[in-house]
């Protein structure tokens, strides 16, 4: 297995992962006795600390991630939920009708060091333990759409990304720095070897 953090794309993270038994936020799949079902662990990778430091550089670094007031600058399509009444069935409910495929890979980083690949079959089915007292964000790799969790009880959802050059261009310069930034401090870390 690769490690080097330079190495580590959209495309591959799932590479760089660790057992899932190990990850500290395994908890958040447990049943009451402590485990994980094998059904349930086969679609959840938990990413080691480099591939999770290098997916939460990567989502800081996209504009439309992450940032509620300003979704409807870049999604044509937004629908939000104020939960602060509703049921964990119907929170559930809501994420199940946003049309996400249930076998979609989707990225949730909760920390710099951690974070997870899972389907949005394990989203929905781990949503009161995913979605409790911080804010959340869920995305998958097209970057066409959003979800956004807001720790005082607020989903927003948006779709149909809308692509400005201007803002697409500084998002490519922020993520072209972060790798470079990556690179060098690899180098810098094999040199001091």
């Amino acid at each position: 297995m690769k490690n080097k953090a330079s190495e580590i794309t959209l495309d591959n993270v799932a590479q760089f992962s660790v057992p899932l038994e190990s990850h500290p936020l395994r908890w958040k799949f447990e049943d009451e006795s402590g485990h994980i079902s094998e059904e349930f662990s086969d679609q959840i990778i938990a990413l080691n600390s480099e591939a999770a430091k290098f997916m939460w550089q990567f989502e800081g670094s996209q504009l439309q991630l992450g940032n509620i007031p300003k979704m409807a600058h870049h999604y044509k399509k937004i629908s939000q939920l104020n939960c602060a009444s509703a049921s964990n069935t119907e929170v559930k409910k809501w994420l199940f009708n946003l049309g996400i495929p249930f076998d979609q890979k989707v990225f949730w980083i909760d920390q710099p060091q951690c974070g997870f690949i899972l389907t949005w079959k394990m989203v929905i089915k781990f949503s009161d333990d995913i979605f409790f007292a911080e804010d959340v964000v869920i995305w998958d790799r097209t970057l066409n759409w959003c979800l956004n969790y807001f720790h005082h009880d607020l989903f927003c959802f948006g779709k149909d990304r809308i692509h400005n050059s201007e803002v697409r261009a500084q998002e490519m310069k922020k993520t072209k720095d972060m790798i470079n930034d990556m690179i060098r401090k690899n180098q810098e870390s094999q040199n001091n070897k």
